[in-house]
């Protein structure tokens, strides 16, 4: 037997489940006091995943790497506003005056393995929870895209189907997955 086991949370799904609305509503705070920071991060990757799906076929190598190349830093940015959305303005300054001092990522880090040690069973909840919101918010947008199709001729091309759903996707669901996921990571570096 695996000593402290014991140690774990008798009721760890509730625990996530109270987390995960916390982390629900402070994601769509934090969007609500920046929608136009997240729509600008995501239009672009959103516009090359539409243009990349109907144009992909009669683009060269070069173009298509050179996409992924801009797609691929633009996330970063994503993934930069998200912090920035997130964080209070104090938290924002702690956090930016510690990001260049080595030794503090070391202490993030450790700090971040302690947490999830001491914490595992909530946060595999937590990221089951997670992934299975965003699993089925997935689904729901394809199937209104399904559903929207009947009555457009463009979109009864397959094609121009999944172009839409992953536009919709890439401007929907992945700066909020972003910001879901820095709210979730929040409690590791306080």
């Amino acid at each position: 037997m695996l000593t402290g086991a014991g140690m774990h949370p008798p009721h760890s799904l509730p625990t996530a489940l109270r987390h995960t609305e916390a982390f629900w509503m402070q994601a769509g705070i934090a969007i609500a006091h920046h929608p136009l920071a997240v729509l600008l991060c995501a239009v672009v990757p959103a516009a090359e995943r539409g243009y990349v799906l109907l144009r992909g076929r009669y683009l060269g190598r070069g173009q298509l790497a050179l996409l992924e190349f801009v797609v691929t830093v633009w996330r970063v940015l994503l993934c930069g506003v998200a912090v920035w959305i997130a964080c209070s303005g104090r938290e924002w300054q702690e956090l930016s005056a510690r990001v260049g001092a080595m030794t503090a990522w070391q202490v993030a880090i450790a700090g971040f393995a302690a947490y999830v040690a001491h914490h595992l069973r909530i946060v595999l909840w937590e990221l089951a929870i997670y992934l299975l919101t965003f699993l089925l918010a997935a689904r729901m947008i394809a199937w209104i895209v399904e559903a929207i199709a009947h009555t457009n001729a463009w979109l009864r091309e397959p094609r121009h189907r999944t172009a839409v759903v992953s536009v919709l996707h890439n401007l929907i669901l992945v700066p909020v997955a972003v910001v879901y996921a820095v709210e979730m990571a929040r409690p590791v570096f306080r």
